[in-house]
């Protein structure tokens, strides 16, 4: 597929740092790719006003608002902390984060993390007095409230205190939830109004009708409508979940709450591709696409590599007859994407993901690195990681352009980025 989209480098750069390395140049390059010419700056506009957060800022909030209400106990007191929803949605992720947080791990007596809302009576109220329920966005507010009165709503009288502490949330939500929570904690600054809302200023007070109309006419195609008793269409979920309009995603994907046009991906009847996608076989895919690129890579670096590069990349030997060659294993897969994933931004939890791997095979991985020297001791990449892996760029650079030198496949796939501006001038 042709790519065709005219922005300069420079904004490129700005926007890759804008969603914080959670999505590669290219990945951005394809997801302005989606909109029609005329309305690639209101697309950057979008990408401008979207905001990701990282694993590091996730924990960070933890960190610190768990630590304030430990502060506020009585020292003889502990938290029972639950995430909110069934295993594997987003809560769980959340857990995985608090298990990160300096405060968990200075406090093991103090927080205990409990994953099923059947267990949380069974703790001895005397000590642990107090319930935190987690999770990463408050959108409408209705998977929280419904969750409550499902699982949680006869638990109200077993804690002395029950608080709400969450990533980010949207003002209409977190005012539906309020009720149900001694306190709803979330920073101020996380807290957002609807897109296209009078009373918000995302794209300029009331001057977000263009903005509006571009993410409603793809959201209709990406979303399914409801049929109305007059058997007109009407689609609810074109700006997000009943309505929600937010501009807000994590590292791991976004929730339904966000503008369809981030998220969503192709269907039967529209192709699309997505900035951060939401669901399961959608990463699943980005991340072939990926591992298929990381292969190529190697398979360059196997015919052109130096042998320093060789040695560390391709070491696994094999012997056919009397003749030995080298080839490429999972390790030297794994290692050369780990080194190229870290380059690139992305948290571990995003390599174990995008890699298909688990965390202790991630660390396998960082050890054997470290055997090679590629990375340090704290299992960042060394001196000698960061040379090789320049060196390797440098090569891939200049052998695809040497191995499809006239050739047509490569021509007719070719990625036509046409950028506004180059060494400063147009």
């Amino acid at each position: 597929m042709s790519i065709e989209v005219h922005i300069d480098s420079i904004t490129l750069d700005i926007l890759s740092r804008r969603l914080k390395n959670t999505v590669t140049p290219m990945g951005i390059l394809n997801w302005l790719n989606n909109f029609e010419k005329e309305e690639t700056e209101i697309a950057i506009d979008f990408l401008k006003r979207f905001t990701v957060y990282t694993s590091n800022e996730i924990e960070e909030i933890f960190h610190e608002q768990f630590n304030n209400i430990l502060r506020k106990l009585d020292k003889s007191k502990s938290l029972v902390v639950h995430p909110i929803g069934t295993f594997g949605k987003s809560g769980s992720m959340m857990s995985y984060l608090v298990r990160k947080t300096n405060i968990y791990k200075n406090n093991p007596q103090r927080i205990e993390l409990c994953s099923s809302s059947d267990l949380l009576k069974k703790f001895n109220v005397d000590k642990y007095n107090t319930l935190i329920l987690i999770d990463d966005f408050v959108g409408s507010g209705k998977s929280i409230v419904d969750y409550w009165k499902s699982d949680l709503e006869d638990i109200r009288n077993f804690y002395e205190n029950i608080f709400f502490v969450g990533v980010a949330g949207m003002e209409l939500g977190i005012y539906n939830i309020k009720r149900l929570f001694d306190e709803v904690i979330i920073p101020k600054s996380n807290i957002y109004r609807k897109a296209f809302s009078n009373q918000a200023s995302y794209f300029g007070y009331r001057n977000y009708s263009n903005y509006k109309e571009v993410a409603y006419k793809y959201g209709c195609k990406l979303t399914k409508p409801r049929k109305l008793k007059s058997k007109r269409l009407k689609y609810d979920n074109a700006l997000g979940y009943e309505n929600s309009q937010s501009l807000v995603g994590f590292f791991y994907g976004c929730p339904n709450n966000t503008l369809p046009i981030f998220w969503q991906e192709s269907n039967s009847n529209f192709k699309w591709a997505s900035l951060l996608p939401r669901f399961n076989h959608h990463k699943i895919s980005q991340a072939r696409d990926f591992r298929k690129s990381i292969a190529f890579e190697l398979s360059l670096l196997q015919e052109f590599g130096t042998q320093r590069i060789q040695r560390d990349f391709l070491t696994y030997k094999v012997v056919n007859h009397k003749k030995k060659f080298d080839t490429i294993n999972h390790l030297n897969f794994s290692l050369y994407a780990i080194i190229k994933l870290m380059r690139n931004g992305y948290s571990e939890f995003n390599i174990c993901q995008i890699l298909g791997i688990s965390h202790s095979d991630y660390l396998e991985y960082l050890n054997s690195g470290k055997e090679k020297g590629l990375f340090n001791p704290k299992f960042q990449i060394s001196i000698k990681g960061l040379e090789i892996y320049n060196d390797a760029k440098k090569i891939i650079k200049n052998s695809f352009a040497f191995k499809f030198e006239n050739k047509n496949e490569y021509l007719n796939n070719q990625i036509n980025y046409i950028p506004k501006t180059f060494n400063g001038r147009s």
